[in-house]
This record gives structure tokens, C-alpha cells and sequence, in this order.
């Protein structure tokens, strides 16, 4: 579970992998729910999100996503100023606080988006197959694309931001280096330098 302060509320994102929409059986009815792209059909990931108010509940949503699955992790939300961003199967959804509306929502991936960054104005999303670089309207300013997922195996730092630029390693285990516009600086295969 991913907790963020706003103001005087309690922000809290959660796995909701039980949920059933239109269900009487949930543990928690969400007073709204938003889908990504075929996930009414083919539900993957269900992200909850409830805002406290002196421990008690003041408002709810539920993110329902399609495509790769999704979990809660440090870096899957994000909270910047009024709006919280989240991570659920292929897409970033974009939702206003307090009142929880969707602000908007992209595909930012083909697969999964596994963590989202803020970036001066922007986000910085590091997905399965790709990464890619939103504006705060959800527009996509570029995308980046390696010969393999940007998944490791074996425990391997897959996705660092540093100050002048985006480290990566690919499942064959190939580093890029790129910079804030998305273009590639360097890339190393096995400790040598390949460009």
C-alpha cells in the first residue's frame, strides 16, 4: 500500500485483487470506478484508492486495468500537488484531489507500466516494453524502446534516474543510457561499448 498526506486528508493506495464490479460480495463498495481499455471485458489489475478525513472515509475510487498485471509498489503512484497518477496494467490514469475525477488517461506502455517519476513538468514512465515521457496532460513526448523488456531476473537494476540521464538494462541484460528527451547516449553489451 503506497500512503500520501494531502492537505489535512489521508490518501491510501491499494491492491484490490478480489474486487468484483457490480458485486454485493466486495469487502469495500468504491463510490467510483474507472476502466482502462478492454478491462470491463478482461479485467488484469484492480488499484483501489480511499481518502480519510479524521480516520474516516470521505471518498473512493477503484482503477480496473487490462493487459499486464499490476501491483502496488513505492514508485507505482504518485502524488504531485492536486493530482494523483497511478500505474495500473498499461495505462497512467490522472485523478484530481479531492474529489477523485478522472483528470485523464493514456496507454503508456504496450505491456505494463511499472513506475511513474516526476520530471521537472513531466512524468517519466518506465514500462515493460518501453519508456516513455508524458506531459502533466498526458501526452506522450516521447517514447523509448530497447531490443528486450526492461525486466530483470536475477535482482539487477533495471530503471535508475540520475542526474544526467536514464540508466536501463534490458532482460539480455544490454545497458542504455538516454537523456531527458529520449535520446540514446550509450549502450553496453557485457561491458563493452556498442555505440
Amino acid at each position: 500500500m503506497n500512503r500520501y498526506q494531502y492537505k489535512d486528508l489521508t490518501i491510501e493506495v491499494l491492491n484490490e485483487p478480489t474486487y468484483k464490479f457490480s458485486s454485493s460480495d466486495n469487502n469495500y463498495n468504491y463510490l467510483k470506478h474507472y476502466f482502462g481499455d478492454g478491462a470491463s471485458e478482461y479485467p488484469t489489475s484492480k488499484h483501489g484508492i480511499k481518502i480519510y478525513q479524521d480516520e474516516q472515509i470521505i471518498n473512493s475510487c477503484i482503477i480496473i486495468g487490462s493487459g499486464g498485471a499490476t501491483g502496488i509498489s513505492k514508485n507505482s503512484s504518485l502524488l504531485d500537488n492536486d493530482k494523483l497518477l497511478l500505474c495500473c496494467c498499461d495505462s497512467i490514469f490522472c485523478l484530481t484531489l479531492p474529489d477523485l475525477e478522472l483528470n485523464w488517461k493514456i496507454q503508456a506502455d504496450q505491456s505494463t507500466c511499472f513506475q511513474i517519476f516526476k520530471n521537472q513538468e513531466d512524468y517519466i514512465i518506465h514500462g515493460e516494453i518501453q519508456v516513455t515521457k508524458l506531459d502533466k496532460n498526458g501526452n506522450i513526448k516521447w517514447e523509448f524502446g530497447g531490443s528486450d523488456i526492461f525486466v530483470s531476473i536475477d535482482n539487477d537494476e533495471d530503471f535508475k534516474i540520475e542526474n544526467d540521464g536514464i540508466l536501463l538494462t534490458d532482460f539480455a541484460k544490454t545497458k542504455y543510457k538516454i537523456d531527458f528527451d529520449g535520446k540514446l547516449l550509450e549502450t553496453y553489451n557485457n561491458k563493452k561499448n556498442i555505440r
